[in-house]
């Protein structure tokens, strides 16, 4: 079955890994939980680039699917990652 997509994000709120995405069907933010942010679901996520289930539509009426699509070039961070500082030097 082909579910209508919707570009997304992967946010860590509170050690959790959350999925911030506008739906394709309603025009709305929605928000979904999917789990510890280090866990085998949120990495799968981050390794095939979208969600494989359909996710519901939060405002819609019940049984209208969709696939959110992970845009952003990091694909959420991971909570063990350190940044590394810019170089601030004139060049």
């Amino acid at each position: 079955m082909s579910f209508p997509r919707g570009r997304g994000r992967i946010s860590m709120q509170g050690g959790r890994a959350i999925i911030v995405a506008r739906c394709p069907l309603c025009g709305e933010e929605h928000h979904y939980d999917k789990g510890e942010a280090s866990g085998e679901e949120v990495e799968a996520i981050r390794r095939r680039g979208y969600t494989e289930e359909g996710l519901p539509c939060q405002k819609d009426l019940p049984g209208n699917f969709w696939r959110v699509v992970i845009t952003s070039a990091r694909q959420g961070s991971r909570p063990d990652a350190t940044r590394r500082a810019r170089d601030t030097k004139a060049r």
